[in-house]
């Protein structure tokens, strides 16, 4: 070959090597320059994790500073996708150790997260559990087992709709919650004060800056910063209170349920409330659910028990509406005081049946009347054919503008989640909007359904606990409170809530004064007279007994005490108890017993009725009689906050 052409054949190698060189020093340099911090990062992955460190959330306690929900830690089980080589092998391994179908693993790991963040697939796994892992680490790359704060609901079930529970962020609320700082597989609170006061009780994460090894197991921690605990929040309701409005409610259902009569009788709803600030001293729902199942994945039994029914879910006291039936009176007696349609010289005679409608009171049962009676003995014996008058001579107008002034028919403005149900107060205006089609004709009949808290009106026990509020109150309306303070990690108070007065109802002294009358009759003498059997302090109430179109009648009680200082209001609701005076009534004396203390002075039963507890009338009339009551239960505890 010619030397020309070996050297022409040199020059075009030359040529390429350097072509070469140019072009792998361009790529190093893009590499190095350009990327070098992106693949840095990379690099320091593979070996260095930042691990978060979730921060406790602030305790919540009752009003005497007594914990009620708390941190604990616990092990939680996560991955770490990007350092799993085989993820359907991993997948499949890990399965039966956590007891997760795989779909629900695979899930998890579908939701978007940061390079190299883990992903908590469990949470509150058995120590058994973390030591399989741990033994077969080797073939579990990229899974990490931490130690992190959860839920403690001190008491199971005690006030769970009140309080709430926490579950991972979904997606609607990752939109609301992401300008908070809120990511995929974060925390936060569902319903409750768990869900209201969620600013206040959640932390602010800290981490740890950890070295792994090839197996994404950390073997040194290079960096931490701290978590900030979240702020305590302090409730307006009493433990010891509370505790006795929820064994007084769940030992009336069990006892109701054996009986043939009332054996539907299987939920129900408790509150009190102090009527000089409209603070919640106590609030229970029943049947009630443990929020400490919420922790970690929720067990197939616990989704059956969640689906059962009666339903655990709803909170009875605020989200649910019910016909009030007699309970309702009182705000049929004011109407008529207010509005001069009556005297205290007026004179009524129960026959057992309205001369002017043939509707009957509940006494025609038994083929009798009430006989000749005022405006007081007709409120003790809860006399249907009194408040029918009374209806017809105020009318359906009037009686809605009570009812309205007093709060019914809108949300009380508790704040709650999920907030507290509108209820109902039918009148005209209401039945030309909703019968559209139908006969929309006001019929009198109507009135006097309403009259006595039957028809179409509704109200929730709160609703109907914040109208007792306010009779005792003198006519002052308050805004029913939950919480009272919350007090960041070191004790400093971070928020008051103060009383709110929502403003006052246009009645009389005199006018309350003639009801308290009536409703002072009916706890020593009349149809709530059995339950109260040697009960010390005065007190004034009201039965009712509302006919429920889907099944056995309801039962309830409303009352406060002392008569003329009144501390305290008790609102009792017992589904299908069939009677107020039965059912209800019994569980507000325990109630009131615990709160004068009187349940450890005195654990008898407070007293057994001689007559039975009447069932709803044939015509729409549903009253009360004197029934048994069942006793304290006489368990020591601290003295009630006042």
């Amino acid at each position: 070959m010619p030397e020309s052409t070996v050297q022409q054949r040199l020059k075009h190698v030359a040529y390429v090597i350097v072509a070469v060189l140019v072009v792998l020093a361009s790529r190093l340099w893009y590499l190095q320059i350009m990327r070098g911090d992106a693949y840095e990062a990379l690099s320091q992955g593979n070996r260095v994790r930042v691990i978060p460190v979730p921060a406790p959330r602030g305790k919540i306690l009752d009003r005497n500073g007594v914990p009620l929900v708390t941190s604990r830690m616990a092990f939680s089980v996560s991955i770490v996708p990007q350092d799993v080589p085989d993820m359907e092998a991993t997948v499949a391994r890990l399965a039966p150790i956590l007891g997760m179908p795989p779909e629900r693993i695979r899930e998890k790991l579908a939701a978007p997260r940061r390079p190299f963040e883990p992903i908590r697939l469990k949470t509150d796994v058995d120590p058994a559990v973390v030591t399989t892992i741990g033994e077969q680490r080797t073939d579990l790359p990229g899974v990490v087992v931490e130690e992190i704060p959860v839920r403690n609901y001190v008491y199971g079930d005690f006030a769970s709709h009140l309080i709430g529970f926490i579950r991972e962020i979904d997606a609607s609320e990752l939109k609301s919650y992401k300008e908070k700082g809120y990511r995929p597989g974060d925390l936060i609170g569902k319903v409750g004060i768990e869900r209201v006061c969620e600013d206040y009780l959640r932390g602010v994460d800290g981490g740890e800056q950890v070295e792994v090894n090839s197996l994404a197991q950390p073997i040194k921690v290079l960096g931490s910063l701290a978590p900030v605990p979240g702020s305590d929040v302090v409730l307006t309701i009493d433990e010891r209170l509370q505790a006795a409005a929820e064994r007084a409610l769940s030992e009336q259902l069990e006892a109701l349920s054996k009986s043939p009569k009332t054996r539907n009788a299987r939920a129900g709803a408790v509150i009190a409330m102090d009527p000089r600030t409209g603070e919640i001293l106590a609030m229970t729902s029943k049947p009630a659910y443990d929020p400490n199942m919420f922790v970690g994945e929720v067990s197939p039994e616990d989704l059956k028990f969640l689906s059962s029914t009666p339903s655990p879910q709803p909170n009875r006291a605020t989200s649910y509406a019910y016909p009030p039936g007699s309970a309702f009176k009182v705000i049929t007696t004011l109407a008529a005081l207010e509005r001069h349609k009556v005297t205290m010289d007026d004179r009524f005679v129960c026959t057992g049946r309205d001369p002017e409608s043939g509707k009957l009171c509940w006494t025609a049962e038994r083929g009798r009347g009430h006989g000749k009676q005022d405006l007081i003995t007709g409120i003790a014996n809860s006399c249907n054919i009194v408040f029918y008058e009374l209806g017809r001579r105020v009318g359906i107008d009037d009686l809605a503008m009570y009812a309205r002034m007093f709060g019914l028919g809108r949300p009380t403005g508790i704040d709650l989640f999920p907030g507290d149900a509108s209820g109902l107060v039918p009148d005209r205006a209401w039945k030309r909007l909703n019968f559209k089609g139908y006969d929309q004709r006001w019929y009198p009949t109507e009135t006097l359904d309403v009259a006595i808290g039957q028809g179409a009106l509704l109200v929730t026990p709160l609703q109907l606990a914040n109208v007792y509020a306010t009779i005792a109150a003198g006519g002052m309306v308050h805004v029913p409170e939950v919480v009272r303070r919350v007090v960041s990690p070191d004790g400093r108070v971070m928020r008051e809530f103060p009383p709110k007065v929502a403003g006052s109802v246009n009645v009389s002294r005199e006018s309350l004064d003639i009801l308290k009358q009536g409703l002072a009759k009916v706890v020593s003498e009349g149809t709530a007279a059995a339950a109260f059997t040697g009960f010390p302090v005065p007190t004034a109430g009201k039965t009712g007994t509302a006919q429920n179109p889907v099944g056995d009648s309801h039962g309830w009680f409303a009352g406060f005490a002392p008569l003329d200082h009144p501390e305290i209001v008790v609102v009792v609701l017992v589904e299908h108890g069939t009677g107020g005076s039965l059912a209800a009534a019994p569980v507000a004396r325990k109630v009131m017993d615990a709160y004068f203390g009187l349940d450890r002075e005195k654990p008898e039963t407070p007293g057994s009725g001689t007559g039975a507890e009447p069932g709803p009338g044939p015509a729409g009339s549903a009253q009360d009689m004197p029934g048994a009551g069942l006793a304290p239960s006489g368990t020591e505890r601290p003295p009630i906050s006042r």
